[in-house]
């Protein structure tokens, strides 16, 4: 999907929200931020400098991702959450853990970090998978983190948990952060400003809670 003069600018530890519905060109502003694709025409700046200019190890070592469905590899917990930080030390994999809130989950299993999880985690509840998807993101010590859709494949319960520590490690880490949603009230108690998608171009954009009151959502 093509992005149709979007403009928009996340500052240093800012909580932005991205919202709109299937289509709207959610995953190709993230896939542009990533390099995962360029633009054709434009620009994509990350402290004033063309991102095209950076080389994409560099890049990516600064930029963490939590999606929708958090790809557990079979290994140990302490491979999957090195996938990030190849070199991390135990004590940066636990206390990533304990940001992530899921260190004493871990603690407690019988091989503690050296438990072996299964393909895709399948031995792991979602929200078990998604803690250490975060854990996995926050060895990665990153300057971005983007949240694509983190919470769409869980249990309404787990979601609320999930959206809570994604706000407390904000608030703690001082991240900057991008939330992708398609429902404005995901981002509600999570984003400062928000920008509302549709068929490739913003078509709205401001504080969360004014477009949360406005008349049109």
């Amino acid at each position: 999907l093509a992005l149709h003069g979007v403009s928009l600018e996340l500052r240093p530890g800012e909580k932005l929200g991205v919202v709109g519905p299937s289509g709207a060109g959610k995953s190709t502003l993230v896939s542009l931020m990533l390099r995962f694709a360029d633009p054709q025409k434009g620009r994509v700046l990350l402290g004033g400098r063309n991102i095209r200019s950076i080389p994409l190890h560099v890049l990516r070592q600064h930029i963490a991702v939590v999606a929708q469905d958090m790809y557990l590899f079979y290994g140990t917990i302490a491979d999957n959450l090195r996938m990030a930080k190849p070199d991390a030390t135990e004590g940066e994999l636990e206390q990533a853990a304990k940001a992530a809130n899921i260190h004493e989950f871990v603690a407690g299993l019988p091989k503690g970090y050296d438990t072996v999880v299964g393909e895709r985690g399948v031995r792991l509840s979602g929200g078990e998978r998604q803690r250490i998807g975060i854990a996995r993101a926050l060895a990665l010590n990153p300057r971005l983190v983007i949240a694509d859709e983190p919470v769409s494949a869980l249990d309404v319960s787990v979601q609320a948990q999930v959206i809570n520590l994604l706000q407390e490690l904000q608030e703690s880490l001082n991240l900057t952060y991008l939330f992708v949603a398609h429902d404005l009230s995901v981002v509600r108690h999570i984003s400062e400003r928000v920008a509302v998608m549709y068929v490739g171009k913003i078509v709205e954009l401001g504080p969360t809670e004014e477009l949360f009151d406005s008349p049109k959502h």
